[in-house]
């Protein structure tokens, strides 16, 4: 039956990972809605005409989130009225990178990719992708986020834009729950989840008390994450500074430095680590060896040599030239 995979642990987590490629092209939809659709996401799904049907995903369901990511074929997603028998009320915002469009509560709404749209799934309502489309759902319990919003009811059946900045934090901040985060312990699990019940908040409108708690717990370990994101990506940028970033994500260099501190960290340390390991790896790659010491380090992010030099050897305990020659021996 298409490869699903099924990991659970004590502390009521769980992963599912589902592919049609090791499907019959005749077998997919049955599989998928009998299996997928209606036992697990408890969702209907049906193919645009013409195109075949074809769907990756993974989901990862911890106490008070379940969050998919997918990759479609053009499809249609509904909420039917059978399914609505389940009782569940949860909250579900869809995230796409297709253009869309969405019926719910009476209304039409035309999504632009990267839009994301709130539905409610105590009512019917439906989701479609003319063309194939990534995508990324998050159900959460109405009862634990609504608590939080300034009116849970106004934000259903309504687009939230691609530019807002906290939507953007929250997609990098779910980015997390793609690793095994069903094995963590079950504070990290809690605490996890809390932060996207601040972000989501804070999305779709909290309250003045949700909004002053959320920017002390989600939203910064959102920014920390997405800062560090930055970091890992432009390490070996010489010219990254500490300016630049804060200004990338419109706070002030020192709200930087707390977030990092917070994280046991500094911009400098954690830049650094990046910086060397980059030049670690490429030193133990027989890939670079036509490249000189000081190339290499020109190529990691380093301006000045006798700094590099210095750095590799505090952190790895031999010089960079005995790194790459204990390599060639063994």
């Amino acid at each position: 039956m298409g490869r699903v995979t099924d990991h659970r642990t004590p502390a009521a987590s769980a992963s599912f990972r589902f592919s049609t490629n090791a499907l019959a092209a005749s077998d997919r939809l049955g599989i998928f809605r009998e299996v997928f659709g209606q036992k697990m996401l408890r969702l209907d799904m049906e193919p645009f005409a013409g195109h075949p049907f074809q769907t990756e995903a993974i989901v990862r369901s911890l106490p008070g989130l379940n969050v998919v990511w997918g990759s479609n074929s053009p499809f249609r997603v509904s909420r039917t009225r059978q399914l609505l028998s389940d009782g569940k009320d949860d909250l579900l915002l869809q995230w796409a990178d297709a253009a869309g469009s969405c019926t719910h509560l009476g209304r039409e709404i035309a999504l632009r990719p990267r839009d994301a749209v709130v539905l409610s799934c105590s009512d019917v309502g439906s989701v479609s992708f003319p063309s194939s489309v990534n995508l990324i759902s998050l159900g959460v319990p109405r009862a634990a986020v609504g608590a939080l919003l300034r009116d849970a009811d106004a934000c259903l059946g309504r687009p939230v834009a691609r530019g807002s900045g906290a939507l953007g934090l929250l997609m990098r901040y779910v980015e997390l729950f793609r690793a095994d985060l069903e094995f963590a312990t079950a504070e990290v699990q809690s605490l996890a989840v809390a932060h996207v019940y601040d972000l989501l908040a804070v999305v779709l409108g909290a309250t003045r008390d949700a909004a002053e708690a959320a920017d002390a717990r989600g939203l910064s370990a959102a920014r920390l994450c997405a800062i560090k994101e930055e970091i890992d990506r432009r390490a070996t940028d010489g010219d990254l500074s500490l300016s630049e970033l804060s200004a990338r994500f419109r706070v002030s260099p020192r709200y930087v430095q707390m977030l990092l501190e917070r994280g046991g960290t500094t911009f400098t340390e954690y830049l650094l680590e990046k910086r060397l390991g980059c030049a670690h790896r490429m030193l133990r790659n027989p890939r670079f060896d036509s490249l000189k010491i000081s190339d290499v380090a020109f190529d990691s992010g380093f301006a000045d040599i006798s700094y590099f030099n210095r750095a590799f050897r505090d952190r790895y305990g031999a010089t960079p030239s005995s790194v790459r020659h204990e390599r060639k021996e063994n």
